[in-house]
């Protein structure tokens, strides 16, 4: 089953990356390639460094004071590290795999503040996509997407909180589930530790103080995104709008769900193109190139930062990868 999972992944990014290189004449390519300003690297790289460190800063807010920034940092670039390298985006269980080899908390209670970081990320996302929508030509199955997106986050948000209020609710609800699913009960003792560390990483949801916390850093976080896109597509372009900007972000962002190969390869070069040509007219290599270049930086900026947390957390990929692998049951 996983290696059906894997190669779906692979076809998913093969098509993407075909209709992402579709009609491009290559001599035109390259030279929008050598007209690039590569001077907006630097603010492009600011703006990068800035939204991994913002939500290093929400990540610890749901993590608790056991975890220091620069830990919550290191792990966060882990994390983008697994995901590049290895398939079945293994970053958030790998995350949580290593915060609780390092620190005091529970893998389990690590792993709920990861869904809560991504239910977060897709209602930011669908708020900034309402918000560019109005200076958008077309948009698309863009805009079909992101209401879809937000109606489940924000009922995936309201379960959450929901059980960090009542954690009671989480526990009857399992009871219901072992009464009815013999195998549940099997692996019961099994499954009570997990449950428990569940509810415990949903505590931040219980203070109104966290909560505004996480919403702002969230933000802040997609704000630094735009921001990234909006430099690196000015060494392409020579007028820049911060609506193509937040149009493109919402849009890889979005995109980011569907299978994919490690890196999200083919999928994100084919949103991105199609998200600058064709609702900003931008020209189709102009726009395959600005992809590739916003992806192969962010790309290889993580993994550098990544190696550096691996180095830090005193851990090794393939050492991660084993760990991983035996929670979520993809070894066979």
């Amino acid at each position: 089953m996983h290696r059906r999972r894997f190669w779906i992944g692979v076809l998913i990014s093969l098509i993407c990356l075909a209709l992402a290189l579709a009609g491009v004449e290559w001599g035109q390519a390259g030279a929008a390639l050598r007209q690039a300003d590569w001077r907006y690297l630097f603010p492009a790289g600011g703006a990068f460094l800035a939204y991994l460190v913002a939500r290093a800063i929400r990540w610890r807010i749901l993590l608790g004071s056991k975890v220091s920034l620069a830990d919550a940092f290191a792990v966060v670039n882990v994390g983008y590290l697994v995901s590049n390298v290895f398939p079945f985006r293994l970053g958030d269980p790998a995350r949580a795999m290593v915060i609780g080899l390092k620190h005091k908390i529970k893998t389990s209670a690590a792993l709920s503040t990861v869904v809560v970081e991504r239910v977060l990320d897709m209602l930011t996302v669908v708020l900034l996509l309402a918000a560019t929508l109005p200076f958008v030509a077309a948009s698309g199955w863009i805009r079909q997407t992101g209401i879809l997106a937000g109606v489940v986050a924000l009922v995936a948000l309201m379960v959450l909180a929901a059980l960090a209020q009542r954690p009671d609710w989480g526990r009857r609800a399992w009871q219901w589930s072992l009464a009815r699913i013999p195998l549940l009960r099997v692996d019961q003792v099994r499954w009570e530790g997990p449950l428990e560390g569940l509810l415990e990483g949903l505590a931040a949801l219980r203070s109104a103080r966290d909560v505004v916390g996480l919403a702002a850093w969230s933000v802040v976080a997609w704000m630094f995104a735009i921001g990234y896109s909006f430099a690196m597509l000015r060494a392409f372009l020579d007028q820049s709008s911060l609506a193509a900007a937040s149009f493109l972000t919402c849009a890889t962002g979005l995109g980011m769900a569907l299978p994919s190969s490690p890196g999200a390869v083919g999928v994100y070069h084919s949103v991105a193109r199609y998200a600058l040509q064709l609702p900003f007219g931008v020209p189709e290599e102009t726009a395959v190139v600005a992809a590739f270049a916003l992806h192969t930086f962010q790309y290889v900026v993580v993994c550098l930062l990544g190696l550096i947390g691996l180095l830090q957390q005193n851990l090794s990929l393939g050492q991660l990868r084993s760990s991983v692998a035996t929670i979520t049951h993809l070894e066979e």
